[in-house]
Protein backbone atom coordinates (compact mmCIF):
# COMPACT_ATOMS: atom_id res chain seq x y z
CA UNK A 1 0.00 0.00 0.00
CA UNK A 2 1.45 3.42 -0.93
CA UNK A 3 2.26 5.90 1.84
CA UNK A 4 0.67 9.33 2.24
CA UNK A 5 3.94 10.93 1.13
CA UNK A 6 4.11 8.78 -2.03
CA UNK A 7 0.51 9.60 -2.93
CA UNK A 8 1.10 13.32 -2.34
CA UNK A 9 4.20 13.30 -4.56
CA UNK A 10 2.45 11.36 -7.29
CA UNK A 11 -0.64 13.59 -7.23
CA UNK A 12 1.25 16.83 -6.77
CA UNK A 13 -0.63 17.86 -3.64
CA UNK A 14 0.12 18.37 0.05
CA UNK A 15 0.17 15.43 2.46
CA UNK A 16 -2.62 17.09 4.45
CA UNK A 17 -4.80 17.03 1.32
CA UNK A 18 -4.18 13.29 0.92
CA UNK A 19 -5.14 12.72 4.56
CA UNK A 20 -8.43 14.57 4.09
CA UNK A 21 -9.29 12.53 0.99
CA UNK A 22 -8.29 9.14 2.40
CA UNK A 23 -10.32 9.81 5.56
CA UNK A 24 -13.29 11.13 3.55
CA UNK A 25 -13.11 14.55 5.21
CA UNK A 26 -14.55 17.80 3.76
CA UNK A 27 -12.44 20.74 2.56
CA UNK A 28 -11.24 19.25 -0.76
CA UNK A 29 -12.75 19.97 -4.18
CA UNK A 30 -14.22 17.10 -6.19
CA UNK A 31 -11.52 17.54 -8.85
CA UNK A 32 -8.64 17.35 -6.35
CA UNK A 33 -10.29 14.44 -4.55
CA UNK A 34 -10.43 12.48 -7.82
CA UNK A 35 -6.77 13.28 -8.59
CA UNK A 36 -5.70 11.91 -5.21
CA UNK A 37 -7.83 8.77 -5.60
CA UNK A 38 -6.40 8.16 -9.06
CA UNK A 39 -2.88 8.55 -7.68
CA UNK A 40 -3.63 6.03 -4.95
CA UNK A 41 -4.98 3.49 -7.44
CA UNK A 42 -2.01 3.91 -9.79
CA UNK A 43 0.58 3.53 -7.02
CA UNK A 44 -1.23 0.59 -5.49
CA UNK A 45 -1.28 -1.13 -8.86
CA UNK A 46 2.43 -0.48 -9.36
CA UNK A 47 3.24 -1.91 -5.94
CA UNK A 48 1.33 -5.10 -6.74
CA UNK A 49 3.11 -5.53 -10.07
CA UNK A 50 6.58 -4.77 -8.71
CA UNK A 51 6.45 -6.32 -5.24
CA UNK A 52 9.02 -9.00 -6.11
CA UNK A 53 11.81 -6.63 -7.11
CA UNK A 54 11.20 -3.56 -4.92
CA UNK A 55 13.94 -4.62 -2.52
CA UNK A 56 16.56 -4.78 -5.27
CA UNK A 57 15.60 -1.35 -6.59
CA UNK A 58 16.12 0.21 -3.17
CA UNK A 59 19.54 -1.26 -2.37
CA UNK A 60 21.32 2.01 -3.06
CA UNK A 61 18.75 4.55 -4.22
CA UNK A 62 15.58 5.41 -2.36
CA UNK A 63 13.42 6.63 -5.25
CA UNK A 64 12.28 3.27 -6.60
CA UNK A 65 9.35 4.89 -8.44
CA UNK A 66 11.80 6.39 -10.94
CA UNK A 67 12.41 3.01 -12.57
CA UNK A 68 8.75 2.68 -13.52
CA UNK A 69 9.06 5.55 -15.96
CA UNK A 70 10.53 5.56 -19.47
CA UNK A 71 14.07 4.07 -19.39
CA UNK A 72 16.81 6.69 -19.42
CA UNK A 73 19.80 6.75 -21.76
CA UNK A 74 23.19 8.04 -20.63
CA UNK A 75 26.40 8.68 -22.54
CA UNK A 76 29.71 8.33 -20.67
CA UNK A 77 32.46 10.55 -22.07
CA UNK A 78 35.96 9.30 -21.21
CA UNK A 79 39.53 10.24 -22.24
CA UNK A 80 40.81 8.83 -25.51
CA UNK A 81 43.96 7.61 -23.74
CA UNK A 82 43.37 5.87 -20.42
CA UNK A 83 46.33 6.10 -18.07
CA UNK A 84 45.09 3.19 -15.96
CA UNK A 85 42.64 0.52 -17.07
CA UNK A 86 41.99 -0.34 -13.42
CA UNK A 87 40.96 3.21 -12.52
CA UNK A 88 38.60 3.37 -15.51
CA UNK A 89 37.11 -0.08 -14.98
CA UNK A 90 36.32 0.63 -11.30
CA UNK A 91 34.63 3.93 -12.17
CA UNK A 92 32.70 2.27 -14.97
CA UNK A 93 31.63 -0.61 -12.71
CA UNK A 94 30.09 1.90 -10.30
CA UNK A 95 28.36 3.71 -13.15
CA UNK A 96 27.02 0.41 -14.49
CA UNK A 97 25.72 -0.51 -11.04
CA UNK A 98 23.79 2.74 -10.78
CA UNK A 99 22.49 2.42 -14.34
CA UNK A 100 21.26 -1.12 -13.68
CA UNK A 101 19.28 0.01 -10.64
CA UNK A 102 17.46 2.56 -12.78
CA UNK A 103 17.23 0.28 -15.83
CA UNK A 104 19.12 2.98 -17.71
CA UNK A 105 20.97 2.40 -20.98
CA UNK A 106 24.68 3.27 -21.13
CA UNK A 107 26.79 4.24 -24.13
CA UNK A 108 30.53 4.98 -24.04
CA UNK A 109 32.37 7.45 -26.24
CA UNK A 110 35.74 9.17 -26.26
CA UNK A 111 36.20 12.76 -25.16
CA UNK A 112 38.74 14.20 -27.56
CA UNK A 113 39.20 17.73 -28.88
CA UNK A 114 40.55 16.84 -32.32
CA UNK A 115 37.84 14.66 -33.84
CA UNK A 116 35.70 15.16 -36.92
CA UNK A 117 32.34 16.90 -36.68
CA UNK A 118 30.55 13.70 -37.77
CA UNK A 119 32.22 11.56 -35.10
CA UNK A 120 29.69 9.86 -32.83
CA UNK A 121 31.00 11.83 -29.81
CA UNK A 122 29.91 15.06 -31.48
CA UNK A 123 26.68 13.60 -32.79
CA UNK A 124 25.61 12.55 -29.30
CA UNK A 125 25.68 16.23 -28.38
CA UNK A 126 24.37 17.88 -31.53
CA UNK A 127 22.09 15.41 -33.32
CA UNK A 128 18.62 15.55 -31.68
CA UNK A 129 17.89 11.96 -32.69
CA UNK A 130 20.98 10.70 -30.82
CA UNK A 131 21.00 13.00 -27.81
CA UNK A 132 20.90 11.11 -24.49
CA UNK A 133 18.85 12.00 -21.43
CA UNK A 134 22.05 12.77 -19.55
CA UNK A 135 25.84 12.78 -19.71
CA UNK A 136 28.52 11.53 -17.33
CA UNK A 137 32.04 12.88 -17.85
CA UNK A 138 35.13 11.00 -16.67
CA UNK A 139 38.42 12.90 -16.72
CA UNK A 140 37.04 16.39 -17.23
CA UNK A 141 39.62 19.02 -18.17
CA UNK A 142 40.00 22.51 -16.72
CA UNK A 143 38.20 23.90 -19.77
CA UNK A 144 35.87 21.17 -20.97
CA UNK A 145 34.17 21.61 -24.38
CA UNK A 146 31.70 18.79 -23.63
CA UNK A 147 30.31 20.77 -20.69
CA UNK A 148 29.93 23.90 -22.77
CA UNK A 149 28.10 22.03 -25.52
CA UNK A 150 25.90 20.13 -23.05
CA UNK A 151 24.86 23.42 -21.48
CA UNK A 152 24.03 24.88 -24.91
CA UNK A 153 21.96 21.81 -25.77
CA UNK A 154 20.42 21.74 -22.25
CA UNK A 155 21.49 18.14 -21.65
CA UNK A 156 21.91 17.36 -17.90
CA UNK A 157 25.45 16.29 -16.98
CA UNK A 158 27.55 15.23 -13.99
CA UNK A 159 31.34 15.23 -13.68
CA UNK A 160 32.60 11.99 -12.11
CA UNK A 161 35.77 11.64 -10.06
CA UNK A 162 36.47 15.39 -9.93
CA UNK A 163 35.56 18.35 -7.74
CA UNK A 164 34.71 21.75 -9.16
CA UNK A 165 34.54 25.26 -7.73
CA UNK A 166 31.51 26.27 -9.80
CA UNK A 167 28.31 25.66 -7.75
CA UNK A 168 26.25 25.50 -10.95
CA UNK A 169 27.93 22.20 -11.93
CA UNK A 170 27.12 18.81 -10.41
CA UNK A 171 30.09 16.59 -9.58
CA UNK A 172 31.23 13.64 -7.50
CA UNK A 173 34.84 13.64 -6.37
CA UNK A 174 37.28 13.88 -3.53
CA UNK A 175 39.13 16.55 -1.55
CA UNK A 176 42.40 16.45 -3.47
CA UNK A 177 44.01 19.26 -1.49
CA UNK A 178 43.27 17.70 1.90
CA UNK A 179 44.51 14.19 1.08
CA UNK A 180 47.65 15.52 -0.65
CA UNK A 181 48.43 17.57 2.43
CA UNK A 182 48.08 14.43 4.55
CA UNK A 183 50.59 12.62 2.33
CA UNK A 184 53.13 15.45 2.35
CA UNK A 185 52.76 15.97 6.10
CA UNK A 186 53.62 12.32 6.61
CA UNK A 187 56.87 12.80 4.70
CA UNK A 188 57.64 15.93 6.71
CA UNK A 189 57.03 14.02 9.96
CA UNK A 190 59.58 11.45 8.79
CA UNK A 191 62.11 14.27 8.49
CA UNK A 192 62.02 15.10 4.77
CA UNK A 193 62.47 18.77 3.94
CA UNK A 194 63.22 18.51 0.20
CA UNK A 195 60.12 16.93 -1.37
CA UNK A 196 59.32 16.91 -5.08
CA UNK A 197 56.06 16.67 -6.98
CA UNK A 198 56.41 14.70 -10.22
CA UNK A 199 54.16 14.05 -13.23
CA UNK A 200 50.85 15.42 -14.38
CA UNK A 201 49.01 17.19 -17.16
CA UNK A 202 48.14 20.86 -16.48
CA UNK A 203 44.99 20.53 -18.59
CA UNK A 204 43.33 18.59 -15.75
CA UNK A 205 42.14 20.20 -12.53
CA UNK A 206 43.25 17.35 -10.26
CA UNK A 207 46.88 18.08 -11.18
CA UNK A 208 46.54 21.66 -9.94
CA UNK A 209 44.61 20.62 -6.83
CA UNK A 210 47.26 18.08 -5.83
CA UNK A 211 50.05 20.60 -6.41
CA UNK A 212 48.14 23.10 -4.27
CA UNK A 213 47.87 20.57 -1.44
CA UNK A 214 51.57 19.74 -1.79
CA UNK A 215 52.60 23.41 -1.64
CA UNK A 216 50.21 24.21 1.20
CA UNK A 217 51.56 21.41 3.39
CA UNK A 218 55.16 22.50 2.83
CA UNK A 219 54.47 26.19 3.47
CA UNK A 220 52.48 25.39 6.62
CA UNK A 221 55.58 23.61 7.91
CA UNK A 222 57.79 26.59 7.11
CA UNK A 223 59.22 25.16 3.87
CA UNK A 224 59.05 27.30 0.74
CA UNK A 225 59.31 24.91 -2.23
CA UNK A 226 61.19 26.29 -5.25
CA UNK A 227 59.46 25.95 -8.61
CA UNK A 228 62.01 23.36 -9.74
CA UNK A 229 60.69 20.91 -7.14
CA UNK A 230 57.56 20.52 -9.29
CA UNK A 231 58.15 18.66 -12.56
CA UNK A 232 55.13 18.03 -14.80
CA UNK A 233 54.82 15.84 -17.88
CA UNK A 234 55.01 12.09 -18.38
CA UNK A 235 56.56 10.11 -15.55
CA UNK A 236 59.87 9.28 -17.17
CA UNK A 237 60.52 12.75 -18.61
CA UNK A 238 59.43 14.48 -15.41
CA UNK A 239 61.72 12.20 -13.38
CA UNK A 240 64.71 13.05 -15.60
CA UNK A 241 63.99 16.76 -15.15
CA UNK A 242 63.77 16.65 -11.37
CA UNK A 243 66.93 14.52 -11.12
CA UNK A 244 68.80 17.13 -13.12
CA UNK A 245 67.34 20.25 -11.51
CA UNK A 246 66.83 19.12 -7.92
CA UNK A 247 69.41 16.52 -6.80
CA UNK A 248 68.71 17.42 -3.14
CA UNK A 249 65.24 15.80 -3.28
CA UNK A 250 64.82 12.96 -0.76
CA UNK A 251 61.12 12.23 -1.35
CA UNK A 252 58.67 12.45 -4.24
CA UNK A 253 54.88 12.65 -4.45
CA UNK A 254 53.75 11.33 -7.84
CA UNK A 255 50.56 12.63 -9.43
CA UNK A 256 49.37 9.01 -9.87
CA UNK A 257 50.54 5.41 -9.98
CA UNK A 258 50.77 5.36 -13.78
CA UNK A 259 53.33 8.17 -13.81
CA UNK A 260 55.15 6.59 -10.88
CA UNK A 261 55.59 3.33 -12.80
CA UNK A 262 57.01 5.27 -15.75
CA UNK A 263 59.42 7.19 -13.52
CA UNK A 264 60.72 4.54 -11.13
CA UNK A 265 63.03 2.82 -13.67
CA UNK A 266 64.61 6.22 -14.41
CA UNK A 267 65.15 6.93 -10.71
CA UNK A 268 66.59 3.48 -10.02
CA UNK A 269 68.92 3.70 -13.04
CA UNK A 270 70.17 6.99 -11.61
CA UNK A 271 71.23 5.14 -8.45
CA UNK A 272 68.29 5.62 -6.12
CA UNK A 273 67.02 2.85 -3.87
CA UNK A 274 63.40 2.92 -2.67
CA UNK A 275 62.99 3.88 0.17
CA UNK A 276 66.62 4.04 1.35
CA UNK A 277 67.63 7.09 -0.70
CA UNK A 278 64.23 8.19 -2.01
CA UNK A 279 60.79 7.90 -0.42
CA UNK A 280 57.79 7.55 -2.76
CA UNK A 281 54.07 8.35 -2.39
CA UNK A 282 51.60 8.09 -5.25
CA UNK A 283 47.87 8.31 -6.03
CA UNK A 284 45.22 5.75 -7.10
CA UNK A 285 46.25 2.66 -5.08
CA UNK A 286 46.26 0.40 -8.13
CA UNK A 287 47.46 -3.19 -8.23
CA UNK A 288 50.71 -1.96 -9.79
CA UNK A 289 51.42 0.11 -6.69
CA UNK A 290 50.48 -2.73 -4.34
CA UNK A 291 52.64 -5.29 -6.17
CA UNK A 292 55.70 -3.11 -6.73
CA UNK A 293 58.86 -4.00 -4.83
CA UNK A 294 58.65 -2.37 -2.36
CA UNK A 295 54.87 -1.80 -2.32
CA UNK A 296 54.11 1.89 -2.81
CA UNK A 297 52.43 4.10 -0.25
CA UNK A 298 49.43 5.42 -2.15
CA UNK A 299 46.16 7.34 -1.94
CA UNK A 300 42.99 5.28 -2.35
CA UNK A 301 39.88 6.89 -3.89
CA UNK A 302 36.43 5.18 -3.72
CA UNK A 303 36.04 5.05 -7.50
CA UNK A 304 33.19 2.53 -7.58
CA UNK A 305 31.12 4.70 -5.24
CA UNK A 306 31.98 7.82 -7.26
CA UNK A 307 30.52 6.19 -10.36
CA UNK A 308 27.35 5.03 -8.61
CA UNK A 309 26.73 8.41 -6.99
CA UNK A 310 27.27 10.12 -10.33
CA UNK A 311 24.35 8.17 -11.79
CA UNK A 312 22.14 8.91 -8.82
CA UNK A 313 22.72 12.66 -9.11
CA UNK A 314 22.11 12.56 -12.86
CA UNK A 315 18.77 10.76 -12.42
CA UNK A 316 17.71 13.27 -9.77
CA UNK A 317 18.60 16.17 -12.07
CA UNK A 318 16.50 14.67 -14.85
CA UNK A 319 13.43 13.51 -12.94
CA UNK A 320 13.18 15.50 -9.72
CA UNK A 321 11.78 18.99 -10.46
CA UNK A 322 13.04 20.29 -7.11
CA UNK A 323 16.61 19.13 -7.71
CA UNK A 324 19.01 21.61 -9.29
CA UNK A 325 22.68 20.80 -8.68
CA UNK A 326 24.69 18.68 -6.26
CA UNK A 327 28.36 18.23 -5.40
CA UNK A 328 29.43 15.23 -3.33
CA UNK A 329 32.89 14.72 -1.85
CA UNK A 330 33.79 11.16 -0.87
CA UNK A 331 36.56 10.28 1.56
CA UNK A 332 39.99 9.25 0.28
CA UNK A 333 42.35 7.10 2.35
CA UNK A 334 46.11 7.26 2.86
CA UNK A 335 47.47 3.71 2.46
CA UNK A 336 50.83 3.36 4.18
CA UNK A 337 53.24 0.77 2.74
CA UNK A 338 57.01 0.25 2.50
CA UNK A 339 58.11 2.95 0.05
CA UNK A 340 58.75 5.65 2.68
CA UNK A 341 61.44 5.95 5.35
CA UNK A 342 63.40 8.59 7.20
CA UNK A 343 65.97 10.43 5.05
CA UNK A 344 69.51 9.12 5.39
Amino acid sequence: MPTVRQIAQHAGVAKSTVSLVMNNKPGVSDKTRQIVLNAYQELNSQNENNSDDNLEKNIFFTHSHYVTKKPLSFVVFHPAILGSNQVFSELLAGIQYGADLYHAQLRLTINERKISSNHISNLYLKDPSLQPDGILIIGAREKEPVLEEAERQQIPFVIVSRTVSDPSISAVGRNEVKITMEAVNYLIELGHTAIGFVGGNPLYSYTHQRILGYQKALKTSGITPPDRWVSLGTGDEAAKTILQNSPEITAIVFVNDTFAMQALPVLIQAGHRIPDTLSIISFDDTDEAKNYNPPLTSIHHPRYEEGAWGVRILVEKIRNPNFEECQIILKSNFILRDSCSRPK
